[in-house]
Protein backbone atom coordinates (compact mmCIF):
# COMPACT_ATOMS: atom_id res chain seq x y z
CA UNK A 1 0.00 0.00 0.00
CA UNK A 2 1.38 3.43 -0.97
CA UNK A 3 2.09 6.08 1.66
CA UNK A 4 -0.79 8.14 0.23
CA UNK A 5 -3.21 5.23 0.63
CA UNK A 6 -2.02 4.66 4.18
CA UNK A 7 -2.51 8.36 4.98
CA UNK A 8 -6.02 8.32 3.54
CA UNK A 9 -6.88 5.19 5.49
CA UNK A 10 -5.65 6.78 8.72
CA UNK A 11 -7.65 9.95 8.07
CA UNK A 12 -10.79 7.91 7.38
CA UNK A 13 -10.27 5.88 10.56
CA UNK A 14 -9.75 9.03 12.64
CA UNK A 15 -12.97 10.53 11.28
CA UNK A 16 -14.85 7.35 12.12
CA UNK A 17 -13.49 7.30 15.67
CA UNK A 18 -14.57 10.92 16.10
CA UNK A 19 -18.04 10.18 14.78
CA UNK A 20 -18.29 7.15 17.04
CA UNK A 21 -17.76 9.39 20.04
CA UNK A 22 -20.44 11.78 18.84
CA UNK A 23 -22.89 8.97 18.16
CA UNK A 24 -22.29 7.32 21.50
CA UNK A 25 -22.94 10.65 23.22
CA UNK A 26 -26.16 11.01 21.25
CA UNK A 27 -27.31 7.54 22.22
CA UNK A 28 -26.39 7.96 25.88
CA UNK A 29 -27.91 11.42 25.89
CA UNK A 30 -31.32 10.05 25.09
CA UNK A 31 -31.57 10.68 21.35
CA UNK A 32 -33.60 7.83 19.93
CA UNK A 33 -35.04 4.90 21.79
CA UNK A 34 -37.13 4.87 24.90
CA UNK A 35 -40.07 6.53 23.16
CA UNK A 36 -43.47 6.42 24.78
CA UNK A 37 -46.59 5.36 22.94
CA UNK A 38 -46.97 3.13 19.92
CA UNK A 39 -43.63 3.86 18.25
CA UNK A 40 -41.76 1.91 15.57
CA UNK A 41 -38.03 1.83 16.27
CA UNK A 42 -36.09 2.14 12.98
CA UNK A 43 -32.29 1.83 12.69
CA UNK A 44 -30.51 2.71 9.44
CA UNK A 45 -26.94 1.48 8.86
CA UNK A 46 -24.56 2.39 6.07
CA UNK A 47 -22.39 5.19 4.72
CA UNK A 48 -22.86 8.74 3.44
CA UNK A 49 -25.92 7.97 1.32
CA UNK A 50 -27.68 6.87 4.51
CA UNK A 51 -26.86 10.20 6.18
CA UNK A 52 -28.49 11.99 3.24
CA UNK A 53 -25.46 13.25 1.31
CA UNK A 54 -26.60 14.48 -2.10
CA UNK A 55 -30.08 15.46 -0.92
CA UNK A 56 -31.10 19.08 -0.33
CA UNK A 57 -31.56 19.33 2.58
CA UNK A 58 -30.04 16.08 3.84
CA UNK A 59 -33.33 15.31 5.58
CA UNK A 60 -34.68 14.61 2.08
CA UNK A 61 -32.37 11.59 2.07
CA UNK A 62 -33.99 8.23 1.39
CA UNK A 63 -33.74 6.99 4.98
CA UNK A 64 -35.80 9.96 6.16
CA UNK A 65 -38.26 9.38 3.32
CA UNK A 66 -38.64 5.76 4.43
CA UNK A 67 -39.31 6.99 7.96
CA UNK A 68 -41.98 9.40 6.72
CA UNK A 69 -43.62 6.84 4.42
CA UNK A 70 -43.92 4.26 7.19
CA UNK A 71 -45.42 6.86 9.52
CA UNK A 72 -47.98 7.78 6.87
CA UNK A 73 -48.87 4.20 5.97
CA UNK A 74 -48.83 2.69 9.46
CA UNK A 75 -50.36 5.57 11.39
CA UNK A 76 -47.61 5.13 13.99
CA UNK A 77 -44.72 7.33 15.00
CA UNK A 78 -41.31 6.19 13.77
CA UNK A 79 -38.22 6.78 15.90
CA UNK A 80 -35.28 6.83 13.45
CA UNK A 81 -31.76 6.17 14.64
CA UNK A 82 -29.52 7.04 11.71
CA UNK A 83 -26.18 5.31 12.29
CA UNK A 84 -24.76 6.05 8.85
CA UNK A 85 -21.11 7.15 8.76
CA UNK A 86 -19.67 8.92 5.70
CA UNK A 87 -16.95 6.80 4.12
CA UNK A 88 -17.89 3.66 6.04
CA UNK A 89 -16.87 0.27 4.70
CA UNK A 90 -18.59 -2.92 5.81
CA UNK A 91 -15.88 -3.43 8.44
CA UNK A 92 -16.76 -0.02 9.92
CA UNK A 93 -20.43 -0.96 10.01
CA UNK A 94 -19.46 -4.14 11.84
CA UNK A 95 -17.03 -2.55 14.29
CA UNK A 96 -18.74 0.79 14.91
CA UNK A 97 -22.38 1.01 13.85
CA UNK A 98 -23.42 -2.44 15.07
CA UNK A 99 -21.69 -1.81 18.39
CA UNK A 100 -23.67 1.40 18.83
CA UNK A 101 -26.87 -0.40 17.89
CA UNK A 102 -26.29 -2.84 20.74
CA UNK A 103 -26.61 0.08 23.18
CA UNK A 104 -29.82 1.36 21.62
CA UNK A 105 -33.48 0.49 21.83
CA UNK A 106 -34.21 -2.82 20.10
CA UNK A 107 -35.26 -1.93 16.55
CA UNK A 108 -38.43 -3.13 14.84
CA UNK A 109 -36.96 -2.25 11.43
CA UNK A 110 -33.37 -2.19 10.16
CA UNK A 111 -32.15 -1.07 6.75
CA UNK A 112 -28.60 -1.60 5.54
CA UNK A 113 -26.86 -0.11 2.52
CA UNK A 114 -23.25 -1.08 1.97
CA UNK A 115 -20.65 -2.11 -0.59
CA UNK A 116 -20.05 0.96 -2.75
CA UNK A 117 -17.10 2.26 -0.74
CA UNK A 118 -15.61 -1.23 -0.48
CA UNK A 119 -15.97 -1.74 -4.24
CA UNK A 120 -14.37 1.58 -5.19
CA UNK A 121 -11.52 1.02 -2.72
CA UNK A 122 -10.68 -2.30 -4.38
CA UNK A 123 -11.60 -4.46 -1.37
CA UNK A 124 -11.94 -8.15 -2.18
CA UNK A 125 -15.36 -9.74 -2.53
CA UNK A 126 -14.44 -12.48 -0.06
CA UNK A 127 -13.42 -9.97 2.62
CA UNK A 128 -16.58 -7.95 2.06
CA UNK A 129 -18.78 -11.04 2.21
CA UNK A 130 -17.17 -12.29 5.41
CA UNK A 131 -17.83 -8.99 7.19
CA UNK A 132 -21.35 -8.77 5.76
CA UNK A 133 -22.11 -12.26 7.06
CA UNK A 134 -20.92 -11.19 10.53
CA UNK A 135 -23.02 -8.00 10.41
CA UNK A 136 -26.22 -9.79 9.45
CA UNK A 137 -25.70 -12.46 12.12
CA UNK A 138 -25.20 -9.71 14.71
CA UNK A 139 -28.34 -7.89 13.56
CA UNK A 140 -30.35 -11.08 13.89
CA UNK A 141 -28.94 -11.61 17.39
CA UNK A 142 -29.68 -8.01 18.43
CA UNK A 143 -33.24 -7.95 17.08
CA UNK A 144 -34.46 -11.47 16.18
CA UNK A 145 -37.96 -10.34 15.23
CA UNK A 146 -37.01 -7.15 13.36
CA UNK A 147 -37.75 -6.65 9.67
CA UNK A 148 -34.33 -6.27 8.03
CA UNK A 149 -33.71 -5.09 4.46
CA UNK A 150 -30.44 -4.67 2.57
CA UNK A 151 -29.89 -3.03 -0.81
CA UNK A 152 -27.49 -4.25 -3.44
CA UNK A 153 -25.31 -2.06 -5.65
CA UNK A 154 -26.60 -0.19 -8.68
CA UNK A 155 -24.59 -0.51 -11.88
CA UNK A 156 -22.01 2.15 -11.09
CA UNK A 157 -20.33 1.65 -14.47
CA UNK A 158 -23.24 3.61 -15.93
CA UNK A 159 -22.21 6.75 -14.04
CA UNK A 160 -20.56 9.43 -16.17
CA UNK A 161 -17.86 9.66 -13.50
CA UNK A 162 -16.65 6.13 -14.25
CA UNK A 163 -17.34 6.24 -17.97
CA UNK A 164 -15.20 9.33 -18.44
CA UNK A 165 -12.47 8.05 -16.11
CA UNK A 166 -12.69 4.24 -15.96
CA UNK A 167 -11.65 2.66 -12.66
CA UNK A 168 -10.21 -0.86 -12.69
CA UNK A 169 -12.03 -1.57 -9.43
CA UNK A 170 -15.43 -0.43 -10.71
CA UNK A 171 -16.29 -3.04 -13.32
CA UNK A 172 -19.43 -4.96 -14.24
CA UNK A 173 -17.85 -8.22 -13.09
CA UNK A 174 -16.92 -6.86 -9.65
CA UNK A 175 -20.35 -5.25 -9.18
CA UNK A 176 -22.03 -8.56 -10.08
CA UNK A 177 -19.75 -10.42 -7.68
CA UNK A 178 -20.55 -7.99 -4.86
CA UNK A 179 -24.26 -8.29 -5.56
CA UNK A 180 -24.08 -12.07 -5.62
CA UNK A 181 -22.39 -11.94 -2.20
CA UNK A 182 -25.11 -9.61 -0.88
CA UNK A 183 -27.83 -11.90 -2.24
CA UNK A 184 -26.23 -15.01 -0.71
CA UNK A 185 -25.92 -13.47 2.73
CA UNK A 186 -29.37 -11.88 2.60
CA UNK A 187 -30.88 -15.27 1.82
CA UNK A 188 -28.83 -17.01 4.51
CA UNK A 189 -29.90 -14.50 7.18
CA UNK A 190 -33.53 -14.30 5.99
CA UNK A 191 -33.11 -10.62 5.12
CA UNK A 192 -35.15 -8.75 2.51
CA UNK A 193 -33.22 -7.76 -0.63
CA UNK A 194 -33.80 -4.40 -2.31
CA UNK A 195 -32.62 -4.72 -5.90
CA UNK A 196 -31.13 -1.39 -6.94
CA UNK A 197 -29.09 -3.06 -9.68
CA UNK A 198 -32.21 -3.62 -11.78
CA UNK A 199 -33.24 0.04 -11.48
CA UNK A 200 -32.20 2.37 -14.34
CA UNK A 201 -29.32 4.64 -13.33
CA UNK A 202 -29.84 7.94 -15.14
CA UNK A 203 -27.83 11.14 -14.77
CA UNK A 204 -30.78 12.87 -13.11
CA UNK A 205 -30.56 10.40 -10.22
CA UNK A 206 -26.97 11.35 -9.40
CA UNK A 207 -25.74 14.51 -7.67
CA UNK A 208 -24.02 16.90 -10.05
CA UNK A 209 -21.76 17.95 -7.16
CA UNK A 210 -19.65 14.79 -7.17
CA UNK A 211 -21.26 12.52 -9.75
CA UNK A 212 -21.47 9.71 -7.22
CA UNK A 213 -24.02 10.30 -4.48
CA UNK A 214 -27.76 10.26 -5.20
CA UNK A 215 -29.48 13.51 -6.13
CA UNK A 216 -32.86 14.43 -4.64
CA UNK A 217 -34.46 12.36 -7.39
CA UNK A 218 -32.02 9.54 -6.69
CA UNK A 219 -32.84 9.50 -2.99
CA UNK A 220 -36.54 9.40 -3.89
CA UNK A 221 -35.95 6.46 -6.24
CA UNK A 222 -34.03 4.53 -3.55
CA UNK A 223 -36.76 5.25 -0.99
CA UNK A 224 -39.36 3.97 -3.47
CA UNK A 225 -37.36 0.78 -4.05
CA UNK A 226 -37.07 0.13 -0.31
CA UNK A 227 -40.74 0.84 0.30
CA UNK A 228 -41.81 -1.51 -2.49
CA UNK A 229 -40.07 -4.30 -0.55
CA UNK A 230 -40.98 -3.13 2.96
CA UNK A 231 -44.65 -2.24 2.37
CA UNK A 232 -46.05 -5.78 2.81
CA UNK A 233 -44.28 -6.01 6.17
CA UNK A 234 -45.49 -2.72 7.65
CA UNK A 235 -48.41 -4.41 9.48
CA UNK A 236 -45.89 -6.64 11.29
CA UNK A 237 -44.02 -3.61 12.69
CA UNK A 238 -45.71 -3.67 16.06
CA UNK A 239 -43.73 -0.82 17.58
CA UNK A 240 -42.71 -0.20 21.16
CA UNK A 241 -45.66 0.22 23.58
Amino acid sequence: MSSLCVKRAKIRRNVIVMLLGLLVMAVNGGCGGGSSGDTIEYAALGASDVTGVGATPITNGYVYQIEHSIEQESGKAVDLENLGIPGAHISDIKNVEVEILKRSAQPDLITLSTGANDLVAGDSVSSFEGDLRAVLLELRAIAPSAVVAISNLPDLTKLSRFQEKPDRDVTESRIRAYNEAIARQASSANVLLVDLYSEPLEDSLVSDVDGFHPSDAGHQAIANAFMAVLRPYIPSLEGTP
